[in-house]
């Protein structure tokens, strides 16, 4: 009678628990969309009107100078804004995977576009990017969520940046036991200066001490296990890469390199 009541009392006390738990990370998330959107709004409003500045020709150049830090510090927030938000929704197991069938050199082609995009609307990196494909894979679909895939792209290309501080990196993918799509951003050999080239084997690490750097890391890593991979570092290579299990097949009618 007395164990049938103690497992009671555990049962409703571990409801309890969890019931509060999963209220808290409601009431975090909700919080945490809260200062996102109070601090979008303005910041939108910052980056819109320094943009008039530089396009109506309203300032000289070094004015000019200083209105691209302002834009530069803006974008820098507004990407920890959503790598705050993606991270408390995957520690809260609440983000929304949406997946759907795509081919992945259309995902590499519209990142890279993007990637363009923003840098000629921002003008706010140096850092060019190439496609490349080590394997002659031209029709490959796979079902992921596209978008967050994109994400774990952007950030990975961020973090790899602050560890080679060159100007050219090569964005590709290969298949690895006909099961995993490994997607890799590495810098381009030809533009290794001799000090990298001494450096090449030494091993990629994440300095915890450097919390945006750190925190950079987190919030990749949570991006890729959300796809169901996990992030690979490849010294020989001088790769960051991660991997994703993929269910795929041959597109016959779509051949896009």
């Amino acid at each position: 009678m007395r164990d049938s009541m103690k497992n009671n009392i555990k049962t409703i006390n571990g409801k309890i628990v969890r019931e509060n738990k999963k209220k808290y990370n409601t009431e975090k998330i909700s919080f945490l969309s809260h200062i996102s959107h109070g601090i979008r709004t303005p910041l939108n409003s910052i980056m819109g009107f320094s943009k008039l500045l530089v396009l109506r020709e309203l300032v000289d150049e070094k004015q000019k100078e200083y209105i691209q830090g302002i834009l530069n510090g803006s974008n820098l927030l507004l990407q920890f804004v959503d790598n705050i938000m993606d991270l408390s929704q995957f520690e809260a197991n609440n983000y929304s995977l949406i997946i759907r069938k795509y081919d992945i050199n259309q995902i590499l082609w519209e990142f890279t576009e993007d990637f363009y995009n923003r840098k000629i609307e921002n003008n706010d990196t140096d850092i060019n990017l190439i496609l490349v494909w080590v394997t002659k894979v031209k029709d490959l679909e796979i079902e992921t969520d596209s978008m967050l895939l994109k994400k774990a792209l952007r950030r990975i290309i961020n973090l790899v940046s602050v560890k080679y501080p060159i100007v050219e990196f090569e964005l590709g993918y290969r298949i690895t036991e006909n099961k995993y799509l490994n997607i890799f951003v590495r810098p381009a050999k030809e533009k290794l200066s001799a000090d990298d080239l001494l450096n090449k084997h030494q091993s990629y690490s994440i300095d915890e001490d450097n919390s945006f750097d750190y925190f950079n890391y987190k919030v990749l890593s949570g991006s890729v296990s959300m796809l169901g991979g996990e992030l690979t570092m490849d010294s020989e290579n001088q790769e960051f890469s991660f991997a994703i299990p993929i269910k795929h097949e041959r597109n016959k009618g779509f051949n896009i390199i």
